[in-house]
């Protein structure tokens, strides 16, 4: 295992500043890697679900029959990582709709650029960049709104989400939370600003000092975020030494305190998300076609693709996938039954090792499409499901 893991490393990139993360972080990726060879299957990654309940959460719908439900974990508030840019595109998809926001505008990718922290998702940005070329959405360095949306869906870029975030202010979130009925989950925030409040560069604090200190103080953390961000972009001064601290140093964390500071990022529960998405899908809270809008650019990322094809007459989707965190949200009907699905699936806290392997392998991606169409794979989480809620209620009421 650790061979492996040092090969790993070295395929990231063989230098000097690889080689010192791995050894900086050579407990964590010791972590959870029990659980390697016993996941090399979606039934082993199903018995990881059942003996760490607290790591997962799950809500899964079938529209046509309501009673078809699979609920696992799914009050429990967990981050939502880049998941929030869903709540994003339909705010935009809504304000394109009522005319209040040109999707035709075209924005500067050097605005964009503005909101990039180094070492952070910068290759995330820069293959969006490459791909919105290779479709000709780039003229004369400029994209459209329309265009940058659909880019977002692809690659979930952190420094376009910013700048989406912020061309959209000011924008009553509380009124967005109220229309969808949405109590518990928190608004998006910009990812420059959510970065820095975890970066040592800003805090010298652990990230259990952090967590303890925010956690009870979320509106005003909410601030916080929002003001680092315009400082970023704004304040010349602090900006030239935020980001030579970033080129040093990155976070500043290891990777088990990046991944423990993800609980500082904006929440919900399988079960709100999942609600939302369906209210998307019916269109019944909002326009007909600011539902249609967002749902096309949840489906382009899977469209023409034969492995997608072949089980499914519709499938959008949105996933994540950062340090300890993997997380997705689709919808799919099926080629065999016409059913359609709607899901919420949330990996959090991840022992790093174990993230590792998830990670390289997209296992998330697929134990939830196949959660949607496998029969065997369906049946064995319901009775992972009812073991874990009965095993909760015996724990509340022993004998």
């Amino acid at each position: 295992m650790a061979t492996a893991l040092v090969l790993g490393v070295v395929v990231i990139g063989l230098n000097w500043g690889a080689f010192q993360t791995f050894l900086d972080n050579r407990e964590a990726f010791m972590e959870g890697s029990e659980w390697v060879p016993k996941t090399q299957s979606l039934r082993g990654l199903s018995e990881y679900i059942e003996e760490n309940p607290h790591h997962v959460s799950i809500a899964s719908i079938v529209l046509e029959h309501p009673d078809s439900t699979l609920y696992f974990q799914a009050d429990v508030p967990r981050p939502m990582g880049t998941l929030s840019n869903l709540f994003l595109i339909t705010a935009y998809s809504i304000e394109i709709d009522n005319g209040n926001i040109d999707g035709e505008q075209q924005i500067a990718l050097e605005e964009i650029k503005s909101f990039v922290l180094p070492k952070v998702d910068n290759s995330v940005h820069n293959d969006a960049l490459t791909y919105a070329e290779q479709q000709d959405w780039i003229d004369s360095g400029t994209i459209s709104i329309n265009h940058s949306l659909r880019l977002l869906s692809y690659f979930n870029d952190p420094a376009l989400s910013d700048y989406l975030w912020w061309n959209i202010q000011p924008y009553d979130w509380d009124a967005f939370k109220q229309i969808f009925n949405l109590e518990v989950t928190e608004m998006p925030l910009p990812y420059s600003g959510l970065y820095l409040s975890i970066s040592e560069t800003l805090a010298d604090n652990s990230i259990d000092e952090l967590i303890s200190h925010w956690n009870n103080r979320r509106s005003e953390y909410r601030t916080h975020v929002i003001d680092l961000s315009e400082r970023f972009v704004n304040d010349e001064s602090a900006r030239e030494e935020w980001i030579d601290d970033f080129n040093r140093n990155r976070l500043g964390r290891s990777f088990m305190e990046e991944r423990d500071a993800l609980d500082l990022f904006p929440k919900t529960t399988a079960t709100e998300a999942v609600s939302f998405l369906k209210s998307v899908h019916d269109g019944s809270k909002i326009s007909e076609s600011s539902s249609e809008m967002v749902l096309d650019l949840m489906r382009a990322p899977y469209q023409d693709r034969s492995e997608i094809t072949r089980d499914f007459t519709d499938y959008g989707a949105l996933f994540d996938n950062r340090m300890g965190l993997l997380n997705g949200i689709d919808f799919g009907t099926l080629v065999y039954t016409g059913d359609t699905k709607i899901q919420a699936i949330f990996f959090d806290q991840l022992p790093v090792g174990f993230w590792f392997h998830m990670s390289g392998t997209h296992m998330h991606q697929d134990f939830q499409q196949r959660l949607i169409y496998d029969p065997a794979l369906i049946d064995l989480m319901e009775q992972v499901s009812l073991r874990t809620n009965q095993h909760d209620i015996n724990e509340e009421h022993p004998d």
